[in-house]
């Protein structure tokens, strides 16, 4: 059953998203025309808000996070399904319209309510106590266990690939600060499941010399009990990534191994700011306070 349901989610999200684009255009289209105009502006509004940030996030890849919740794009679907709902009422639309419109928001409420949560379970990882044993190769082909990280604190993310928008722009983010965690002894280590060509293609971009590390077979996220099944939106396999990913996770453990810190969260477009790093390595005392 779950595995059934891991499944559609990797197929909703990229349905529901060219779903919305067709309809947003096609709306848009339509009020330009100017024949419903108050029915296909509702329709244009459940459809065409999440088009558009969906959209830009993902090739702008400059947005890290968002609220827990997209309430100005939920508010403006309600006020669309309204809006299609009352044009057929008073005669100025059509059922199809006021249909599309509920079918719309209904989606978005999918997107929101269900396919942006992740399921966590069976966790390994816990603060107080060692971090499990894991293996990781770095771009370079050199093998990293846990028993290479003693001696300093490190930061490890596991991101999803490079498909993922938010994961890059956090790396992004990281990346700008990375001189100030290094200059202070912190290692920096961006680890992921994707194969190693796109974990390697990431790592020339960035003029910061963070440690990227491929995670073969997603070992090291089985072993943390951070693997995601079916994570992958549906499609990214024709681009050579693997159905299965990681759930987007961020731990900090000091020079002995021990994690001191974990960002394990539930909703994928909900992730830690830079800043809390650095709180949390101070508070920690794995760095100084000034």
């Amino acid at each position: 059953m779950k595995k059934g349901m891991r499944m559609l989610k990797s197929i909703f999200v990229v349905t529901y998203l060219t779903i919305a684009t067709i309809v947003a255009v096609r709306s848009a289209i339509a009020i330009a025309g100017g024949a419903a105009l108050l029915a296909d502006i509702g329709v244009f509004l459940t459809s065409g808000p999440i088009a558009k940030f969906v959209g830009s996030i993902m090739l702008l890849k400059n947005r890290a996070r968002t609220s827990d919740r997209l309430w100005v794009v939920m508010v403006l679907a309600i006020i669309g399904t309204g809006l299609s709902l009352y044009a057929f009422l008073i005669g100025t639309g059509s059922p199809t319209q006021a249909l599309t419109a509920a079918a719309m928001t209904g989606l978005y409420f999918l997107y929101d309510f269900w396919y942006s949560r992740l399921e966590r379970g069976g966790t390994r990882v816990s603060v107080g106590q060692p971090l499990p044993a894991i293996t990781l190769v770095s771009v370079g082909g050199e093998t990293v266990t846990t028993a290479d990280l003693a001696g300093s604190p490190a930061i490890l993310m596991f991101f999803r690939g490079n498909w993922c928008p938010l994961c890059i722009a956090q790396i992004k983010e990281v990346a700008a600060r990375y001189t100030e965690l290094s200059n202070l002894g912190v290692r920096v280590l961006m680890v992921s499941p994707q194969p190693q060509r796109h974990t390697s293609a990431l790592a020339k971009k960035f003029d910061a010399a963070m440690e990227f590390m491929h995670d073969d077979n997603n070992a090291a996220a089985k072993a943390l009990g951070l693997e995601s099944k079916f994570g992958t939106p549906f499609g990214m396999q024709a681009l050579g990534y693997d159905s299965d990913t990681v759930l987007p996770t961020v731990i900090i453990i000091d020079g002995a191994g021990v994690v001191q810190w974990v960002h394990a969260t539930d909703n994928y477009r909900v992730r830690p700011e830079p800043d809390t790093f650095f709180e949390v390595l101070r508070d920690k005392e794995l760095i100084p306070s000034t």
